[in-house]
């Protein structure tokens, strides 16, 4: 039975560290009047190419554009290539990072005279680390006025299907405060 509680409280841990694994942060620029956009379309040139064959796939590119669109389409702005309020972008970026945890294992004290020595086991493990940014350029006066930039632990190894979740939650908080009030 302790074992199914350890085991237990093992896995709500785990569930919660990767709910917290997404850091966003969103800055703007507080003079610009955000009241006037309604429409938008995708800066002129599109993403700039990365060198990783993962991010300037087709495939991934179409995906990304497919879940920022949607989400200004969900706050109400419609795409307009021919007469935008704001251009949008993105930049990807995929890093590794790595970290290492030690466990202390011991036991207590079976009498005066025996007892077990203290020991430490290391492990390092590898995470693949999402950087998404989005901005967004007033049509006008060519400035940037808002930007909005998540960081989110990914499994390239799982494939689309299990990361398009993550992406899509990223893009979501990003953009839930986007027009800024």
């Amino acid at each position: 039975m302790t074992q199914m509680k350890s085991l237990a409280v093992l896995v709500l841990l785990t569930v919660f560290a990767g709910c917290s694994s997404m850091h966003v942060t969103t800055e703007f620029d507080p003079e610009a009047d955000f009241s006037v956009y309604k429409s938008w379309d995708w800066l002129p040139g599109g993403p700039p190419e990365t060198g990783d064959r993962r991010l300037d796939s087709a495939q991934f590119r179409e995906r990304i554009a497919r879940l920022i669109g949607e989400e200004f389409a969900a706050r109400g702005f419609q795409p307009s290539p021919d007469t935008p309020d704001f251009y949008v972008i993105y930049h990807a970026a995929l890093d590794q990072e790595l970290k290492s945890r030690n466990i202390e294992n011991y036991y207590e004290y079976i009498n005066y005279a025996v007892f077990s020595p203290r020991v430490t086991s290391s492990y390092t493990e590898s995470w693949d680390i999402g950087t998404l940014l989005i901005d967004v350029f007033d049509v006008k006066t060519r400035s940037l006025v808002w930007r909005g930039t998540s960081r989110i632990e990914l499994n390239y190894q799982a494939g689309p299907k299990e990361n398009e979740p993550i992406i899509r939650k990223a893009v979501q908080e990003m953009l839930k405060g986007f027009p800024p009030k």
